[in-house]
């Protein structure tokens, strides 16, 4: 192991914002105290259903918070003979010395469990680990005699290596294991350093908690929040002055803008909560109840499209990347759909007013939702912004070939000259000056219509290109529409041009004195040079108006994602990932959406429903399926994982019901429909309609549903640590599906893809 010098350092790093003492809180605990489970019993106190104040409301869920913490740190410790590990080669005290924080640098990171998991750990801000002078197998290995170790944790890496921490959803990276970083302690390390061998080990990250500790402690905008406290405030009467004022009209144009693919109760829900946006004198929080299949996902991305059109600024939030993708999704769709439909000429937006943010592995980035991916915009601004390859170069190189496109080709000769001087004897370079005095280069070297074509392919693409990506990554807003417009009868033009200019009757010689003429203005009717002046024309006007644009002026990475987030209209991360926006300086959103907001423990909801500017939030969700993880039983009972969606449902809030069913079969739901929604949910035609009816095997397993009660089944952590899993349960279902395949076998039937 070597020491570098202090405050050395090979790759600049970024940190995480600061987190309000949660570091250090959590830092200070003891090994006994993390192992009891009563160190907050006395601390934790029941979660009332309504609030006197927001004092009250953000303090109720301090202690257990730190509970739920310190759970999840004793549970990543109990399976630590299976935590990923690594050898330190490099540790040294960072500058300014005397802040605890320390330079650490690993030979590789890996793991003591089976190979079969293959996503490599990567260091991450947030990240607790164990620093020892041996690897730990247990816990009671931190206890021995002679032992030193100490928590540590991750508070920068390399910028190359950061992209975004989102709840629920652990992102590391395939292509680095990030070894090295900055770690901090809560005091000068114990732990021996000269000694030969010397480890990290990774326990838990404890990001998503610090984003919710810091929304705790942090009040910012606190208008939704005040609105949240109690029922009294949400269950008021639509404003009277916006009531006055409508005639049914709006009403009336919302719904016709409106898809006809919903049906009466999706409309309604959209409708209602249309109408409160509309008001700009009261706040609101509306809920939209969904059961399952009544089609939340479409509702919200046809409530989202609509707000796009009207023009607001909408953050979209979700509980995890995999949901959240899921609406972006169904919303960029709807907006190609759109473009399909009515053409270029009208549309109503970029896609450059759309943007979803988050680790693009996770959420799993194909094709089809790259161009919406922060990654992937920042990539394409810096290119169709820069000075390089940029728009400025592409006109300015366009425009000087169409001028100058003569002398351009003389200047092309006379350098291919020089080439052939350098390359060639005093003979053979009298036979080349003789052969361009004869044929002008028309030779070796290429014609005047030659070089012209070539050099107008080579000019044109990237020109066009880049004005696509602008109009496809800029908002519209940025970008003005006079300015769409002209871009696309600019790139119809040059593909006119184009096809004028690869006609096999243009003649070099006359084409090369057509353009030779010094001012492109003279009225000469011959059609190359009528679409050269055109084209001249609309390239100085965008070129002019583009010098005027309010765009970027850095290229700088982080200036391009700033400039992203500022002038975007409809932003999709999840709820944890929001907390990025605080620090981003930009006009208010005006809009929240948080799809499957059941899914969230409420202090989380908290991180978005404080961004700056909001004044109406919508929960679209169900609080009767799956609610939020939670590891500490004292902070389950006291209600830490109640979501904001049920504690409002409960108090006896007004939600919107979408009534209609699409997913399964009749003798499917009508348990459900009895037992949690009061008979309030209509089956739709598909699902009783014959092909639901179809059974392609005999016997009661292969009817609409089957029971199958497992015994003796045992929950453990999968290799990758991240998901459960049951065993016994995975073996029953390789049973069942061996015995389907064997009876699909016996029928000779075709149907392997219904059946799988």
């Amino acid at each position: 192991m070597t020491m570098k010098e202090k405050g050395e350092s090979s790759k600049k790093m970024r940190a995480v914002p600061n987190d309000h003492d949660f570091t250090e809180k959590v830092l200070s605990w003891s090994l006994k105290q993390i192992e009891n489970q009563d160190l907050f019993k006395d601390q934790v106190k029941n979660i009332p259903q309504s609030f006197k104040s927001v004092r009250q409301y953000f303090g109720s869920y301090v202690y257990p918070l730190l509970e739920e913490t310190r759970a999840q740190l004793y549970s990543s410790m109990e399976i630590i003979s299976t935590a990923p590990f690594a050898e330190v080669i490099e540790f040294y005290e960072s500058e300014p010395c005397g802040e605890n924080l320390y330079e650490v640098q690993v030979d590789y990171w890996c793991k003591r469990c089976s190979d079969r998991s293959k996503e490599p750990y990567k260091t991450l801000p947030g990240d607790i680990l164990i620093l020892a002078d041996a690897k730990p197998e247990r816990i009671s290995d931190l206890e021995r005699i002679g032992r030193s170790w100490a928590f540590v944790m991750v508070t920068k890496i390399p910028e190359n290596d950061i992209d975004d921490i989102d709840d629920n959803d652990d992102i590391r990276e395939d292509n680095d294991t990030s070894t090295s970083f900055q770690v901090k302690a809560l005091k000068d390390t114990d732990v021996d350093v000269r000694k030969k061998s010397f480890f990290v080990v990774f326990l838990t990250n404890t990001t998503p908690n610090k984003r919710m500790w810091n929304a705790l402690d942090k009040h910012e905008n606190l208008n939704i929040i005040r609105k949240v406290l109690c029922t009294s405030s949400l269950n008021e009467e639509d404003c009277e002055l916006c009531s006055a004022q409508s005639d049914g009209s709006w009403d009336e144009k919302l719904a016709m803008s409106i898809t006809p693919k919903l049906n009466e109760s999706q409309i309604y829900a959209i409708l209602a909560c249309l109408r409160k946006m509309h008001c700009n004198h009261k706040l609101s929080v509306e809920l939209i109840w969904g059961p399952p299949g009544t089609g939340k996902t479409k509702t919200t991305g046809t409530l989202l499209f609509t707000l796009l059109r009207m023009g607001y600024r909408t953050l979209t939030c979700a509980p995890t990347t995999v949901a959240i993708k899921e609406v972006a999704s169904h919303v960029l769709k709807l907006v190609e759909s759109v473009k399909t439909n009515i053409g270029m000429d009208a549309l109503f937006c970029s896609l450059g007013d759309i943007l979803l943010f988050g680790n693009k592995k996770r959420l799993k980035v194909g094709s089809d939702m790259k161009i919406i991916h922060l990654d992937y915009r920042v990539k394409k601004l810096r290119q169709c912004l820069g000075p390089l390859k940029g728009w400025s170069h592409c006109f300015t190189s366009m425009i000087a070939l169409l001028e100058d496109c003569v002398s351009q080709f003389h200047i092309f000769l006379d350098n291919e000259l020089i080439k052939e001087r350098e390359q060639n004897s005093e003979e053979e370079i009298k036979e080349i000056e003789s052969k361009y005095e004869t044929d002008g280069g028309e030779g070796k070297c290429k014609s005047f219509l030659d070089f012209l074509r070539k050099r107008f392919v080579d000019t044109s693409s990237p020109l066009k290109n880049c004005l696509l990506d602008c109009c496809t990554h800029l908002p519209k807003k940025c970008i003005l529409e006079h300015n769409f417009q002209n871009i696309f009868s600019l790139i119809d033009l040059l593909k006119s041009f184009e096809t004028l200019l690869f006609k096999d009757d243009v003649e070099s010689e006359a084409l090369e004195e057509l353009f030779s003429y010094s001012e492109v203005g003279q009225d000469i009717p011959f059609p190359l040079y009528v679409r050269r002046k055109e084209c001249l024309s609309l390239l100085k006007e965008l070129q002019g108006s583009f010098n005027e644009l309010d765009l970027p002026s850095s290229m700088n990475k982080w200036s391009i994602m700033d400039f992203c987030f500022k002038s975007a209209s409809l932003i999709f991360c999840t709820a944890s990932s929001s907390y990025m926006l605080r620090s981003v300086e930009m006009d208010p959103l005006n809009i929240l959406i948080i799809d499957e907001p059941a899914q969230l423990k409420e202090c989380e909801s908290t991180i978005p429903l404080q961004l700056p500017g909001l004044r109406h939030a919508i929960l679209v969700g169900d609080e009767r399926q799956l609610p939020a993880m939670i590891t500490s039983n004292i902070s389950e009972e006291v209600g830490f994982g109640r979501s904001l969606f049920e504690r409002l449902s409960s108090l006896g809030c007004t939600k919107h019901l979408l009534s209609i069913q699409y997913r399964m079969h009749p003798s499917i739901s009508f348990f459900p429909n009895a037992n949690f929604y009061d008979n309030q949910i209509l089956d739709a035609p598909n699902v009783r309609g014959k092909s639901y009816e179809k059974q392609y095997l005999p016997g009661p397993m292969f009817g609409p549903y089957s029971f199958i009660s497992v015994m003796d089944g045992r929950e453990e952590k999968d290799d990758s640590e991240r998901s459960w899993r049951n065993m016994v349960e995975v073996s029953i279902v390789m049973k069942i599906l061996k015995n389907l395949y064997k009876a699909w076998v016996g029928t000779g039937s075709n149907r392997i893809t219904t059946l799988v």
